[in-house]
């Protein structure tokens, strides 16, 4: 797996989400001001329903466009150990994993599926800092399992 063509991928992954996150908080913004979302009596929560699901979005948006730019911004460096800008592979799995600052969708590039993960998500956490052939263990709804790092590039 070559980084740099991974980061290239994922960075063309996050503008497309971006603008596809941005379409939708613009209809559900819309949404919330829409004649048809007006309350019709006190048990009608439309209104309040739109406006939950704007503020979701935007939030989102905020999210992805601080990723797009940590993306534009980042130069695919060798990594010794799995930290926010790594690459890495665990024994046994064929998709690969990407360390960034807030985690999102993944990319598919020659046959392997890449997903992005954060430093606040459980994996992310129970991985951080580790290098090739070290172990984790990670608790899951499926019970504990040991997992062994493979490659870090």
């Amino acid at each position: 797996m070559q980084k740099a063509l991974a980061i290239d991928a994922l960075k063309n992954a996050c503008r497309q989400e971006l603008a596809a996150i941005e379409q939708a908080s613009a209809a559900a913004q819309d949404e919330t001001t829409n004649a048809e979302t007006k309350q019709e009596g006190k048990y009608d929560t439309r209104a309040i329903e739109a406006s939950y699901l704007a503020r979701g979005q935007a939030v989102r948006v905020g999210a992805l466009r601080q990723l797009t730019s940590w993306f534009d911004q980042l130069q695919a460096r060798p990594c010794t150990e799995i930290q926010v800008g790594a690459l890495f592979q665990i024994k046994g799995s064929a998709d690969w994993l990407f360390m960034a600052p807030v985690g999102g969708s993944g990319v598919h590039l020659d046959g392997h599926r890449i997903k992005v993960i954060s430093p606040a998500s459980p994996l992310g956490k129970a991985l951080a800092e580790l290098e090739t052939g070290d172990q984790a263990t990670l608790c899951s709804p499926q019970g504990e399992r040991s997992v062994t790092v493979s490659v870090v590039l």
